[in-house]
């Protein structure tokens, strides 16, 4: 009877329904709020976690765990866990010792007053894991729980700012391998399998607990008394060589890092496991960072940008191990402040790696172009964003966090000097050490160190979305520049604009315009003919070109013979044409003409982009007209990378009968043009596209393909793609229909490329009807997948789409649902914005 009155006392308390011990024990909203994680920050002192797992031999057995959970309070309080399991996953819950009933309720595990003390608690439970972050394969599964993944995982107080120490111990099958956070201090067979316990770590928030279990090999390298370990699943010998470059650049970042920062490494190792279909570029695990295997592991005959994109990739995942590992963000509308320090700084530790590269054209490449592809949107957002809910946190991730967050932190920099701002960040280490701070906190401490209003200038460039429209006009000698907020708000975004100056074809100097006002005027010196905005690559905005500048620009490009001023010119073209002031043949034959010349590849690479994108948006008979400017580009050897972004552009737009035989003719003979060097993942590639235009030979093409490919994890992500390039529509429907179930989704890079395949631009019509149901489960996916999957989801069906039917199904499904959340509203527009400019 005692027994019974205790449960029904434990079940009031988890629906809310009475006030149990006196402190207003109801039953929090699903998710973290803000408000659970302010209430628990405020209560939980001392937080630590000893995790075991049990992991079995086959993915289709449950893997299940024991957590002890130990914190002190200051009085006998109500604590709530978050676990999005159901109760049948909880085996037994234990507090300080004596077993007690719970259950799951709003994706909480409620732990009464009446079971807690004043000072030390533990709360022991035995459970069934979630199988959402364990990534599990055949051979191998890892965790992956950011944002909020953790409690998908195991019952914990998810949350960035309550850091606490972990200790691990896993059982695993004896022959697979076992990586975590810190180094194995036992490693034993224990009745056919194997026993890992790992020492405790450093102070970690939930998302950065990591473990890593299956056959996995291993390279190691120690220099200066500094031991890393590489861990991986690569058969090609040819590949593994790269690991030597590898190991410099990591090596290398650790100590740029140390040096900058005055701080030594914070943990107590540096390990990576390169992991094929990872969901990211890397993640930053302390001790065991992970990185997806395309990323570091570069198919023969890379790009420049490739190589540039794998030093950059381990710079950025290495800063983290300070900027947001050492020092995390308080709540999750403040991710940004983690990601800029590692883009930032990872451009910087990239620079003197690759001398040969002009940076400043790299940081126009990377940063600006591919902001503006979100910022010009409908959907565009401010680098820091509302957030309530940490459900929604993988929402706040994009573009705009990651690329133009570092053009921002540029501008700081900047602003107040490189040794103020080095001084104002080492003081951030100092004292936010293995803890959390705000971007307030940042800006706070920056504020000293430099006479300038930060606080003024965060207000618009951090805490507003959107990007200026900057328009000018002369008069005689006198420079009138306009600065617009194209969403009305009436905002000024402070900045400098320098503008060439322009006199009879030739450049005669430049000026530069500091933007205080919406609208500036300077008197030249000289008389000019026109300018051209942005000369220099720093400003960011929309540069509204007036008519004869653009005329100009198409027909002058090779005349610039600074690669900065080429690059900004070409991408303020883009922007013109996307916003139709250019029109897209117009565009495209003038860029084709120019590539001809070309010698960068980073503006070579850039143009391709926005040809095929021009070719994508364009009728079928203007597509294939620049379907043969492609063609002619891809047999002639001309800049490095031109023949090479010529092939690839055309790869996706290709149609016309003589294009599909040569292309037919390569992959057939495994033969290119003269000078085109193609590798594995090219192939694939391009029995993806042929299996779709040639459909009597498709299931040919994808079996030859199939035997081609010796890596088994390789050969496993073609024949889940190839799935959905077969001509049969039965098939595509319902492979598509598969995707509607999260298990069938799981490896997320691939089905993104398989939700391209079915929704393909030669499929457009036929694929229609798969927009609204996508659109439909958008949310699920959003709660069952990964950061950056919703965009992926939504991108990869609509991007094959061009017509304004498609644009009315997206715009019906929003109006339809007017309390549709904002951020994932956000991530439609952005998929759909090129839906909105035909």
């Amino acid at each position: 009877m005692k027994n019974s009155w205790l449960i029904i006392g434990v079940v009031f308390c988890l629906l809310g329904m009475s006030g149990c011990g006196g402190h207003g024990e109801d039953v929090p909203e699903r998710g973290v709020s803000r408000e659970l994680a302010l209430q628990r920050k405020a209560e939980i002192k001392d937080l630590r976690y000893a995790l075991k797992f049990w992991i079995p031999q086959t993915k289709s057995e449950r893997v299940t765990g024991v957590v002890n959970l130990s914190f002190s309070l200051e009085e006998a309080r109500q604590v709530v866990l978050d676990f999005r399991e159901g109760t049948e996953s909880l085996k037994s819950v234990k507090v300080n010792g004596r077993e007690v009933a719970a259950e799951v309720v709003n994706e909480h595990i409620v732990i009464s007053a009446e079971e807690m003390k004043a000072g030390r608690n533990g709360v022991e439970i035995d459970f069934v894991a979630g199988d959402q972050s364990l990534n599990r394969n055949d051979e191998y599964l890892y965790t992956l729980l950011v944002p909020d993944r953790a409690r998908t995982l195991y019952p914990c107080m998810d949350q960035p700012d309550l850091k606490a120490l972990f200790s691990l111990e896993l059982e695993i099958p004896a022959g697979w391998t076992a990586v975590s956070n810190t180094l194995a201090v036992e490693d034993t067979l224990v009745e056919g399998r194997k026993r890992v316990v790992f020492a405790q770590t450093e102070p970690l928030s939930t998302y950065l607990f990591s473990f890593v279990a299956g056959r996995l090999s291993h390279i190691s390298e120690t220099r200066d008394g500094r031991k890393v370990t590489l861990y991986h699943r690569e058969t090609d010998s040819v590949k593994l060589m790269q690991t030597a470059v590898i190991f410099n650049q990591v090596f290398s970042s650790l100590a740029w890092l140390e040096e900058y920062t005055g701080v030594a490494y914070p943990f107590g190792k540096y390990e990576l496991i390169i992991l094929p279909g990872f969901q990211y570029g890397g993640m930053e695990h302390t001790g065991a960072t992970l990185y997806n295997d395309r990323r570091m592991f570069l198919s023969e005959h890379p790009t420049i940008e490739e190589e540039l994109g794998r030093m950059e990739l381990i710079a950025h995942e290495t800063a983290h191990m300070w900027f947001g590992d050492y020092v995390t963000m308080a709540w999750f509308d403040d991710v940004w402040t983690k990601e800029v320090f590692a883009n930032y700084f990872s451009a910087r530790m990239t620079e003197p790696y690759f001398p040969q590269v002009n940076h400043r054209l790299n940081a126009l490449r990377s940063f600006y172009a591919s902001s503006y592809s979100e910022d010009r949107t409908r959907g565009t957002n401010a680098i820091k964003q509302s957030l309530d809910n940490l459900n929604a946190a993988g929402l706040v991730y994009g573009q705009i966090v990651y690329n133009k967050a570092p053009v921002v932190m540029g501008m700081l920099v900047d602003l107040m000097g490189e040794e103020s701002f080095k001084k104002g960040i080492r003081e951030y280490l100092d004292i936010y050490a293995y803890s959390n701070a705000r971007w307030e906190d940042l800006v706070g401490i920056l504020d000293r160190y430099t006479p300038e209003d930060l606080q003024r200038w965060s207000r618009v460039w951090v805490n507003e979305r959107g990007m200026p429209e900057i328009s000018s006009s002369l008069h005689h000698r006198c420079l009138t520049v306009r600065q617009k907020d194209r969403l009305g708000r009436g905002l000024l975004w402070q900045q400098s604009v320098r503008f060439l100056l322009m006199k009879d074809g030739v450049s005669v100097g430049s000026v530069e315009v500091w933007m205080k006002d919406s609208v500036e005027e300077v008197v030249l010196e000289k008389d000019v003919d026109f300018v051209l905005p942005n000369a220099d690559g720093r400003s960011y905005g929309y540069f509204v070109l007036d008519e004869a500048t653009a005329v100009y620009g198409l027909e002058h490009l090779c005349d610039f013979s600074d690669p900065v001023v080429r690059m900004s010119l070409v991408m303020s073209l883009n922007e013109n044409r996307l916003n139709r002031r250019i029109a897209p043949l117009v565009f495209v034959t003038a860029m084709v003409k120019y590539l001809k010349m070309e010698t960068d590849p980073l503006i070579i690479s850039a143009m391709m982009e926005y040809v095929k994108d021009a070719c994508f948006r364009c009728e079928m008979s203007e597509r294939q007209e620049m379907e043969r400017m492609l063609f002619d580009l891809m047999e002639r050897q001309g800049g490095e990378g031109c023949q090479l972004g010529a092939f690839r552009s055309l790869l996706d737009v290709f149609s016309l009968p003589s294009t599909v035989n040569e292309i037919y003719r390569m992959w057939d003979t495994r033969k290119s043009v003269e000078g085109l060097l193609l590798n594995e993942r090219d192939y694939m590639k391009m029995a993806y596209e042929l299996a779709i235009r040639l459909p009597d030979k498709g299931n040919e093409i994808i079996d030859r393909q199939a035997k081609r490919i010796a890596n088994p994890d390789r050969k496993k992500e073609f024949c889940f793609v190839a799935r959905a390039v077969v001509s049969d529509r039965a098939a595509c429907d319902s492979l598509f229909g598969s995707l509607l179930l999260a298990d069938n989704r799981r490896m997320e890079p691939w089905t993104a490329q398989v939700m391209y395949y079915l929704n393909h631009p030669l499929r457009e019509e036929q694929a229609m009807k798969y927009i609204r149901p996508a659109l439909e489960e958008l949310q699920e996916v959003q709660r069952t997948g990964d950061i950056f999957f919703p965009k992926n989801w939504v991108t990869n069906c609509l991007k094959g789409h061009n017509s304004e039917e498609a644009g009315a199904i997206v715009d019906q499904f929003l109006s339809e649902r007017p309390d549709y959340p904002v951020l994932l509203k956000n991530k439609i527009w952005q998929g759909a914005d090129h839906l909105y400019r035909r």
